[in-house]
């Protein structure tokens, strides 16, 4: 009984230890993963029509379908089926020429990757029909993944493979851009013109050009992104010339920009088709650009004068039609008569030429002296057409200007006569003046200036010249200290003429006598009386005198009525009597009385001179008798006719 039991222990024993091998064995191999396969290459090029005598951009896809050998997690299935740095390169075949190199293509994961292009140029004159390009590809890729418990162990493979590229040359049209002519400007509307190709073999009927933008910055017409021009027939080998207008926007930079051509059409066989896409590159120009390169300005405070703009166009095309305006900012800068702006026509302006423009411009006599700003506006025509304004700034810096001091050092001014002032006009301001003169402005005053003006010539800051006055004070003015109102008109840096502000100086006025004086000679008249005044009227000048009239002014209880005398010359101390009828009324008191004498004359120089009113005596008396005789001898002779009248009778 025991030795049985004995013998069922170690079997059992036995049993479990077969079957802890067997499970130990059954779960390693549970714990190791293997996965292989590879990648599954060819091309596609779905648009692979071809058109002899044309070279084309055929877009190609890389297809990979891929291969598993053995299955696993799927993440190691896609690791085995991926191709990595792919490239393929395809031969030339018949008339076709493969004019792309070594086409990198990268990581090409199961599924379609591209487009990737490849051009293709087909000989002049090939056969239609269906060509083969041979296309090798070179890649890397995983052939086995190997996962267990501690770590995945990979295996790695590079291969070269070749396939076919199927194409078809058929016999369509087919276009090309000869030229592209654009007078395209940033910010501007104008035109493109492409000139366009039938590179194929047989006409086209129907035809339209499409152009298509693709950037926004540039556009069609009234800013869309493309256009189109319908062109009709179009044979074998015809140019054609389709013009599209066209705006870039302001922002825009200067830079190539490509827009996209197509030609729809009718084939031969009345099929509506559609050209391969063509790119061509537009470059709008800066167009017309301007700079301020200098600003000259002969002009100060209180003067007007020349403000003179010199601007350059630095752009790229012809401006036309161009005018240069100038507003102020200030109401005390003004241009013209006193307006706040003005505007000169230039016209054409060439790229890199430099214009000069100048404006008449006047600063108020108070403005402070500081720079002032402008506004300067450029407006021109670009190329294209489109009126555009460039608006710069400009400062005007007028400065003080020139400014007078007069200093009388010697006077000789006499009452009644000519005399002189001689002194210094200096320039104390901070500008030359030029071609100056003196004048003196004796409006409403007893003076008359002989000289008209006295010419003091150019004078810088601080400089002076030394000048001599003839000035003619009337009889009557007042001796002593007279003002003298001068002023200096010069030419100043903006080549105006002007008059400064008045410098008043002061002059010693001596007295004399009158340049003609009126003496009585006969002046003696009874009481209700009329007889003649005779009146000496004498030159007590060294100069000659002539039209000389001597007006009589008398009063109450004088009276003429022939109160004017004229004199044609009178010379130098010369003396000349001059008669009037005098009546003394018969209420007269007998006494001295006074009759006034006015004397005008024309001096030497050329002036017409008063003496102002002169008073001359006149003694009125009592009459010499107080017997009437005209009455008595009235009498008389009455008598003596009636004596005589009666003694007849008797």
């Amino acid at each position: 009984m025991i030795r049985r039991t004995q013998r069922l222990s170690v079997a059992l024993l036995a049993a479990l230890v077969v079957l802890s091998t067997l499970v130990g064995a059954t779960g390693s191999a549970a714990a190791v993963t293997r996965v292989s396969g590879s990648p599954d290459l060819s091309l596609v090029a779905p648009e692979n029509r071809l058109v002899a005598g044309t070279e084309t951009v055929v877009e190609v896809f890389v297809v990979n379908t891929g291969t598993i050998t053995e299955d696993g997690p799927e993440e190691y299935e896609a690791l085995v089926q991926t191709a990595r740095a792919l490239t393929f390169e395809a031969e030339s075949e018949g008339p076709i020429t493969v004019a792309s190199g070594e086409v990198p293509v990268g990581t090409v994961p199961e599924g379609v990757s591209g487009p990737v292009p490849l051009r293709l140029r087909v000989a002049e004159g090939a056969e239609p029909g269906t060509y083969e390009i041979p296309v090798e590809f070179s890649y890397d890729y995983t052939a086995t993944v190997r996962v267990d418990d501690e770590n995945v162990q990979t295996t790695h493979r590079s291969r070269t493979i070749t396939r076919e590229l199927e194409v078809v040359v058929e016999r369509r049209p087919a276009f090309d851009v000869e030229t592209v002519d654009s007078t395209l400007a940033v910010g501007d509307t104008g035109t493109i013109a492409f000139d366009l190709t039938n590179v194929g073999p047989v006409d086209a009927e129907d035809a339209t050009v499409t152009v298509t933008s693709t950037d926004p910055e540039v556009t069609f017409g009234d800013g869309v992104p493309s256009a189109q021009s319908f062109v009709g027939d179009w044979e074998a080998d015809e140019t054609q010339r389709v013009e599209f207008r066209t705006r870039v926007a302001d922002d825009a930079i200067v830079r190539n920009y490509s827009v996209e051509l197509t030609v729809t059409y009718r084939d031969q066989d009345g099929q509506q088709r559609t050209s391969r896409t063509i790119v061509a590159g537009v470059r709008p120009t800066r167009g017309a650009a301007f700079e301020l390169v200098d600003v000259d300005s002969a002009v100060a405070v209180g003067d007007t004068g020349t403000l003179t703009l010199e601007l350059q166009n630095v752009g790229d095309a012809t401006a036309s039609g161009t005018t240069v305006a100038l507003e102020s900012t200030d109401s005390e800068i003004t241009f013209g008569a006193g307006a706040p702006a003005a505007e000169a026509y230039v016209g054409a302006w060439e790229p890199g030429e430099t214009k000069r423009v100048s404006f008449r411009t006047r600063v108020a006599d108070d403005a402070l002296d500081r720079p002032y700003s402008l506004d300067v506006g450029v407006s021109f025509r670009n190329p294209g057409g489109d009126r555009k304004t460039e608006t710069l700034v400009a400062g005007l810096d007028p400065g003080a200007g020139p400014a007078f001091s007069v200093t009388i050092e010697e006077s000789t001014l006499r009452v009644g006569g000519v005399g002189r002032v001689s002194g210094t006009v200096e320039n104390v301001g901070e500008s030359e003046a030029r071609d100056g003169v003196l004048r003196l402005d004796a409006n409403g005053t007893a003076m008359t200036p002989t000289d008209l003006e006295v010419t003091v010539g150019t004078l810088g800051p601080g400089e002076s010249a030394e000048f001599e006055y003839a000035i003619g004070l009337a009889e009557g003015a007042t001796p002593g200290p007279r003002r003298l109102p001068f002023v200096v008109e010069y030419r100043p840096p903006g080549d105006e003429m002007r008059a400064f502000d008045r410098a008043d100086v002061l002059a010693e006025a001596s007295a004399r006598n009158p340049t003609i004086t009126v003496e009585p000679r006969n002046a003696t008249f009874e009481v209700d009386s009329t007889g003649r005044l005779v009146l000496a009227v004498t030159n007590t000048e060294d100069t000659p005198q002539t039209d000389v009239t001597v007006r009589l002014v008398a009063e109450e209880p004088l009276s003429s009525e022939d109160a004017v005398s004229f004199i044609p010359r009178l010379g130098a101390g010369e003396t000349r009597l001059v008669v009037f009828d005098l009546e003394v009324s018969d209420d007269a008191v007998p006494k001295t009385q006074a009759v006034g004498v006015d004397v005008n004359y024309t001096d030497d120089a050329g002036r017409q001179l008063t003496t102002g009113t002169q008073q001359v005596a006149v003694e009125v008396v009592e009459p010499a008798t107080t017997f009437p005789i005209l009455p008595a001898a009235v009498a008389i002779l009455a008598l003596a006719g009636v004596g005589y009248w009666w003694y007849r009778r008797r």
